[in-house]
């Protein structure tokens, strides 16, 4: 039985006693259609790019209790850590985007409110992607979570920038609008990835290549780094009407072609995530 199964944070402390517990639908996946049964050995993985091979040893109604045989730490994530700031497009192309990113191995996706966005932010948005990005990790194997953050607007993107520079050691105080930002992504883990004196790239993803903001094609800015690869990199990804002139600050080329949303933040994540 090869299946992967999630252990939600409310049963974790159970793991560092050795037994993992399964509820909700991981449980009913296991108990119902797969026909899990004492003795039998799963994958578990917790979204913090942690495995363990367990043996079931019951099966209740709302409850599989394993017993944890091994544990393996993850070593296949990308060695650039990258963000994506996501204006969200509508319907199946949210979840195909959604998908595509986890699969590549984003960190994190970060809804962003632009004044042309399709998809207003809220709880239920929150808890669609979340499922998603779950099923895209059980799919895929991929054993770290992709988070996706509470939202923030184009108008915070400043702010934004300020906690990963604090991060990085770049700034040695904070604006009253990134302190209030700050606590809304608590809990979050927000920019853990990095250290003082790590490098991150922060691109701007437009289809625009004629110079009115300045922007850099790829191949332009990779040149300009002359072999260095950044730690991580923040792309932020409009909406299927791009963004207005007042909301580029900085810009890549992505190419010739006007990509649909979805397809603009594959193309961004994978160009930098495959900079190794």
């Amino acid at each position: 039985m090869s299946d992967l199964y999630f252990v939600a944070p409310e049963n974790r402390t159970a793991l560092r006693q050795g037994r993992g517990i399964l509820t909700g639908a991981e449980a009913r996946h296991l108990s119902k259609v797969m026909r899990g049964k004492p003795g039998d050995e799963v994958a578990l993985f917790d979204g913090s790019g942690r495995e363990y091979r367990a043996k079931i040893l019951t099966v209740g109604r709302d409850a599989v209790e394993l017993e944890i045989l091994e544990t393996r730490d993850d070593d296949r994530e990308p060695d650039v850590a990258a963000t994506a700031l996501l204006a969200l497009p509508k319907g199946d192309r949210q979840k195909w985007a959604v998908e595509k990113l986890c699969e590549l191995g984003v960190r994190r996706v970060v809804p962003l409110d632009c004044r042309r966005s399709d998809v207003k932010f809220d709880d239920g948005v929150r808890e669609r992607l979340e499922r998603y990005a779950l099923e895209a990790s059980k799919q895929c194997g991929r054993l770290r979570l992709m988070s996706i953050t509470p939202s923030i607007a184009v108008s915070e993107l400043a702010a934004f920038a300020e906690i990963l520079d604090a991060r990085l050691g770049n700034a040695t105080s904070l604006s009253p609008l990134a302190l209030k930002l700050q606590k809304r992504f608590d809990g979050f883990n927000l920019f853990d990835e990095f250290h003082p004196g790590d490098d991150a790239l922060r691109v701007v993803a437009h289809p625009r290549s004629d110079g009115d903001f300045g922007q850099l094609g790829f191949s332009e800015l990779i040149r300009s780094r002359e072999g260095r690869v950044p730690r991580g990199v923040l792309a932020a990804i409009g909406p299927a009407g791009g963004f207005s002139a007042d909301e580029v600050q900085t810009a890549i080329d992505l190419g010739r072609q006007v990509y649909r949303v979805e397809t603009a933040a594959i193309v961004t994540a994978a160009l930098f995530l495959h900079l190794t």
